[in-house]
C-alpha cells in the first residue's frame, strides 16, 4: 500500500539514519516501510540552526493495524500523475511554425507532436554543443559570435545558467515539466526540492535528449534560421519570413527570448499589439561562498549534509523603487551575456554541483515606464543604452566592476578586482554607468541588507555590471487563447512575450498555449 506522508521536520542528525526519524514521526517501527522516496523537501536556515523539512511517499504492508497508524498520523492517498490529455486523431494535422528553441517553445512542440501535428522548430542560434564553443571563445578571449551566444542558441538563455527550476506559478502542469526534465536526464531530485535545479553540465545533454525524442516523433529542427520578420495580411498570421522566402504555416508561436530586438522591432513595425513591461535592472554580486555559508549556517556552515547555501534579499521603500535578489547561483561565476558587440551585460550560471568558490546573485532595481520615454519599446531602447554605456570604457568583452564598499563610499577602484567573470574586468564607477535613482536605491538597500543578512556588506564582494536582462520590458498583448490581440494565428510565448519568466514557468506558457491551439 502507498501513502503519502504530512510534511514533519528532521534534524540533521536525523538525517544520518532517516528511516528511523520518519517511522517515529508516523508512530510505526522502522520496518514497516518497505520503501520511501522524498515528495517534497526543504531548507529550513532559521535561526542558524538548519532543519529539514519533508513529506514522503511510502510503501507499507497491508496491515489493517498499521493503516489505522497511518490515518492517525494524517497520510494520505498519493497524488495521481498528471498526463497530457489524450488527442484525437486528424486527417489533415495542422503545421506549426515555432520561433526559437528555448523551453516555451521545446514543451509546445512536445504537446504538439503527441497530438500528431507537424511542426518545424526555427532558431537563430547553434545547437548546443556547436554552441558552447562560440561561449568558450566569448568567455576565454572576448570574442563574440552576435547570433550564437548565451541568449540565443538551442535551450534558450536558461541553458547556460543555474538551471533553476523553481517558479512561483501555479499549475496542475508543473509536475508534468519535472518528470520530462528527467525522464530526459535530470536528476530525480528536481521533483520533490523545494528549489529544484539541474546545473548547466547537465543541461546540455538533456537538451540533446529531448532534440533526439522530438525528432523520433517528426519534429523538423533548423538551427542557424534567423527569423526576419512574421507574415501578417488581414488580422491573420500565415507563417514567417526567412533569408527573404515567406513560408506559410497554419499557425506562428513567437518563443523569441528577451533579447530578440530585432524582432521586436518588426512586430512594432506591422503594429502588433505591444506594451512596455515592468523589468528590474542593476549588478551582479559576487562574494566568497563560504561568507554566504557562514551567514546563513553559522556554525553549521561546514557541515558535509548542508548544500551551498542560497539567499534572497528584498527592499521596500516608499520613496525609492525596490531592490532584490534574483537568480542567486552557489558557487557558481559570472558569465558575459551580451549579444551585441557593443554592449556589455552579465549573467549567473553554476553546475549541478554548485562546488565554486564563489556565490553570485543579481542585486537589482525594479524599474517601470516612468522613468523612461513613452513607448511599448521605451524600456528596451533604455536599456540598451546603459548597456552600450557600461561597454564604452573597457576593451575586448571586459565588463565594468566594483567593489561593494567602492560603490558605497563613491570611489573608483585604481584597478579591477578579482572576479569569476570572464573574459576580464576593467575598474568602473557603477554611478557613472547606471542611472542616478537605481544607485539611490541600491544604496539605500544595502544596509537593509546587511541586516537580514551579517556581513552581507563586505570588503569581500564585488559587483559586476551589468544586470539588464531579468526579463523583458516589453510585452506582446494576446488573448486569452493565447493569440496577439488582433491577430489570428499568432501566439506569443515565454519570456519574450512578457508573460513569463524562468525555465519552468516558460515551459508551462507553452504547454498552455498548444493546448489552447489544439482545444481537444
Amino acid at each position: 500500500m502507498r501513502f503519502r506522508t504530512p510534511q514533519f521536520q528532521y534534524s540533521l542528525h536525523d538525517a544520518k539514519d532517516f528511516g528511523f526519524s520518519a517511522a517515529k514521526h508516523l508512530g510505526i517501527p522502522k520496518d514497516a516501510i518497505l520503501e520511501w522516496e522524498f515528495a517534497k523537501k526543504s531548507l529550513d536556515v532559521r535561526h542558524k540552526s538548519p532543519k529539514f523539512q519533508a513529506t514522503l511517499t511510502i510503501e507499507v504492508p497491508n496491515d489493517p493495524s498499521l493503516m489505522k497508524k497511518l490515518e492517525q498520523a494524517g497520510c494520505v492517498a498519493p497524488e495521481i500523475p498528471v498526463t497530457l490529455p489524450k488527442f484525437s486523431k486528424r486527417e489533415c494535422p495542422p503545421h506549426v511554425c515555432i520561433v526559437g528553441a528555448g523551453p516555451s517553445g521545446l514543451f509546445a512542440a512536445m504537446v504538439f507532436a503527441e497530438a500528431g501535428f507537424k511542426v518545424d522548430i526555427f532558431e537563430r542560434g547553434k545547437s548546443v554543443y556547436e554552441r558552447s564553443h562560440d561561449i568558450a571563445a566569448l568567455m576565454h578571449r572576448g570574442v563574440l559570435n552576435p547570433e550564437s551566444n548565451i541568449c540565443f542558441g538551442e535551450g534558450g538563455a536558461g541553458t547556460y545558467s543555474d538551471g533553476k527550476l523553481m517558479t512561483r506559478t501555479k499549475s496542475r502542469y508543473i509536475p508534468l515539466i519535472l518528470d520530462r526534465f528527467v525522464q530526459f536526464g535530470a536528476d530525480r531530485s528536481v521533483r520533490y526540492e523545494a528549489h529544484p535545479h539541474i546545473g548547466t553540465d547537465r543541461l546540455m545533454p538533456i537538451l540533446i535528449e529531448i532534440r533526439k525524442w522530438l525528432e523520433s516523433k517528426g519534429v523538423q529542427y533548423h538551427f542557424e534560421s534567423h527569423v526576419d520578420d512574421v507574415w501578417i495580411d488581414n488580422g491573420r498570421c500565415h507563417g514567417i519570413l526567412i533569408n527573404g522566402e515567406k513560408l506559410r504555416f497554419d499557425a506562428v508561436f513567437l518563443g523569441i527570448g528577451h533579447s530578440a530586438d530585432d524582432l521586436y522591432e518588426r512586430l512594432h513595425a506591422q503594429r502588433v499589439a505591444m506594451a512596455p513591461k515592468p523589468f528590474a535592472i542593476g549588478v551582479r554580486v559576487e562574494h566568497p561562498q563560504a561568507l554566504i555559508n557562514s551567514i546563513q549556517y553559522g556554525s553549521y556552515a561546514d557541515h558535509p549534509l548542508l548544500p551551498p547555501a542560497e539567499y534572497a534579499v528584498r527592499f521596500n521603500d516608499e520613496h525609492l523603487p525596490s531592490v532584490f535578489s534574483f537568480c542567486m547561483c552557489p558557487g557558481g561565476r559570472v558569465i558575459a551575456s551580451q549579444t551585441t558587440q557593443s554592449t556589455r551585460v552579465v549573467n549567473g550560471m553554476s553546475g549541478s554541483k554548485r562546488n565554486g568558490k564563489y556565490a553570485n546573485s543579481a542585486l537589482v532595481v525594479q524599474v517601470d515606464d516612468s522613468m523612461y520615454e513613452p513607448g511599448p519599446l521605451g524600456g528596451l531602447h533604455w536599456i540598451r543604452k546603459i548597456e552600450q554605456k557600461a561597454a564604452m570604457q573597457s576593451r575586448s568583452a571586459f565588463a565594468p566592476a566594483q567593489g561593494m564598499m567602492d560603490f558605497l563610499k563613491k570611489k573608483v577602484p585604481g584597478a579591477a578586482p578579482k572576479t569569476t567573470y570572464s573574459p576580464g574586468t576593467y575598474p568602473a564607477d557603477m554611478h557613472a554607468i547606471l542611472p542616478a535613482r537605481i544607485c539611490q536605491a541600491l544604496e539605500a538597500a544595502l544596509p537593509v541588507f546587511d541586516r537580514q543578512m551579517r556581513g552581507f556588506v563586505t570588503e569581500n564582494a564585488n559587483f559586476i555590471g551589468i544586470e539588464s536582462r531579468t526579463s523583458s520590458p516589453v510585452r506582446i498583448l494576446r488573448s486569452e487563447n493565447y493569440q496577439t490581440v488582433g491577430i489570428e494565428g499568432l501566439y506569443p510565448i515565454g519570456e519574450g512575450a512578457g508573460y513569463a519568466g524562468g525555465i519552468t514557468s516558460c515551459a508551462l506558457d507553452g504547454i498552455s498555449a498548444a493546448l489552447s491551439m489544439i482545444g481537444d
